[in-house]
């Protein structure tokens, strides 16, 4: 099977990107937090001044959210992931509302599927190393990835743990669920 980096840079559009604020206020960074959040809890997006026309399904902000359209979470749903969404409202830099209803994706799975034999990264030996003897060293630099696809398992989308790369991966069989749903999302091969 093959794997998808989800991307928030759209050919013809450039990046989708803006800044989220949360309410209730988090105590800490957005991209500190491994649990859930509070029940309750709400979001507010605004794009940067460069994006005049949101029509995607799926974007993320420089503070680190996930964003995906209504459309995009049901299918979510339906698959195996166990991410926490968040009712999201999204405005443009001058106020207007987005078109669409968009929610955070938060706490997506974490798979420690990332192959250290055939993967190549920065500072291989060492890396490789902790993952035998801990404590376990993050992968920062990566020129190519392979996965360990057997220990995906029925994972559809979710994140590399133990790696700086930041961006969800869907699987090849989710994605064409979502194309036969014409959901508009740019992918990259992993």
């Amino acid at each position: 099977m093959n794997y998808y980096f989800l991307e928030s840079q759209y050919p013809r559009r450039g990046f989708i990107s803006g800044g989220t604020t949360f309410t209730p206020q988090l105590d800490m960074n957005y991209v500190a937090i491994e649990n859930p959040l509070p029940e309750g809890t709400t979001a507010e997006v605004e794009l940067l001044s460069s994006v005049r026309n949101l029509n995607v399904d799926y974007f993320e902000t420089i503070t680190g959210t996930r964003h995906v359209s209504d459309r995009f979470k049901e299918l979510l749903e339906g698959a195996n992931t166990n991410a926490q969404f968040i009712k999201t409202t999204v405005c443009y830099h001058d106020g207007r509302s987005v078109e669409k209803t968009y929610w955070t994706a938060h706490q997506l799975n974490r798979l420690d599927v990332f192959d250290y034999e055939r993967s190549e990264y920065g500072r291989k030996a060492v890396i490789a190393a902790s993952v035998q003897q801990p404590p376990r060293k993050i992968v920062k630099v990566v020129s190519r990835i392979c996965l360990h696809e057997e220990r995906i398992g029925e994972h559809e989308f979710f994140m590399l743990d133990y790696i700086n790369i930041f961006k969800p991966i869907v699987s090849k069989d989710f994605y064409e669920v979502c194309c036969k749903h014409k959901l508009n999302l740019n992918v990259t091969e992993v």
